[in-house]
């Protein structure tokens, strides 16, 4: 049986611990933490990415043929106009690096000459240009052209073309144009015979006998011959004749020379000899003026030199 005191007591603990159930909270629940920004969503200082350089396009270039021009059958020029179209914002200088000219399939190292007909050739900025070009060509030292066969030539011309800007950048084409055209060859003199025909005192008639062969294959016209005429190292004669010969393509044509001997100041011996000689060394030399149908060369003239031992015909 519980004594008066402990009951009491345990009265008093039951109401401490009552109490202290009233007054005990529950721990505070935790805040959620604010989610994690992920790193594509943070916000930094704003970066200015340097921009790259506008690549500006390249220059177009291309080459092509114009004419042909010539002073003889062996010495001609070729013109080209070089294009070049500039798209970029500044000017550019224009120069040929190398080049490499070709007849029928072969190079040609030696009787050629490539030039600017203008100075220092420039371009403007966003502009085009033309500039004439030409190739100075000796047949007579190019290879391959030895063959008679040959009756066109067949050219070829390759230029590194290098064009220069502000700052020394530059860039370089490889361009080429080609042309055909006919090769046009010399007549060739013979003498055939030479015929004495006695006259006055003082004039003594000569006619020499010529034939003139022709390479070529279109026909050629001699319009004129200025000629001296020698005989055994004497001088007998010299002159003009206006001969109009048309020689046919891949043919030949006649043609006689009439000459005067006057020996008013000459040795009277000199006469006597002619008269009496059944043979004579002959050296006829001069020039004929020959006339072509084609365009590039629609006229030349042909030096010739012939010498040798005829029959004198009386």
């Amino acid at each position: 049986m519980i004594g008066p005191r402990w009951f009491v007591s345990l009265v008093g603990f039951v109401l401490i611990t009552i109490s202290l159930s009233c007054t005990t909270q529950d721990p505070p629940q935790e805040l959620p933490l604010p989610e994690r920004i992920p790193p594509s969503r943070v916000l930094t200082a704003p970066q200015i990415e340097k921009a790259a350089p506008v690549q500006e396009a390249a220059p177009q270039i291309q080459v092509v043929f114009d004419h042909l021009e010539a002073k003889t059958t062996e010495h001609i020029t070729l013109y080209f106009v070089l294009q070049v179209d500039n798209p970029r914002s500044m000017p550019a200088s224009i120069a040929i690096r190398g080049w490499q000219f070709m007849v029928n399939g072969l190079p040609q190292h030696e009787g050629t000459k490539l030039f600017f007909t203008e100075e220092e050739p420039r371009v403007d900025a966003r502009t085009s240009a033309q500039f004439p070009l030409g190739l100075a060509v000796d047949l007579s030292r190019c290879s391959g052209l030895e063959e008679a066969e040959l009756d066109i030539c067949y050219a070829k011309l390759e230029t590194d073309t290098v064009c220069t800007f502000t700052g020394e950048e530059h860039t370089a084409s490889l361009v080429s144009a080609e042309v055909a055209f006919p090769r046009i060859r010399e007549p060739k003199f013979t003498v055939t015979t030479i015929v004495v025909h006695q006259g006055e005192l003082i004039n003594t008639r000569l006619k020499v006998g010529l034939r003139i062969d022709n390479p070529n294959r279109f026909p050629l016209e001699l319009s004129s011959l200025a000629y001296e005429f020698y005989g055994d190292d004497q001088f007998w004669a010299d002159g003009t004749d206006p001969v109009i010969r048309s020689i046919p393509a891949q043919s030949s044509a006649q043609a006689q020379v009439l000459m005067v001997m006057n020996f008013i100041d000459m040795n009277r011996k000199l006469l006597e000899d002619i008269l009496a000689a059944k043979q004579v060394y002959y050296r006829f030399t001069g020039e004929a003026a020959v006339l072509t149908t084609i365009e590039y060369l629609p006229r030349f003239s042909v030096g010739f030199d012939l010498s040798g031992n005829s029959v004198v015909v009386k």
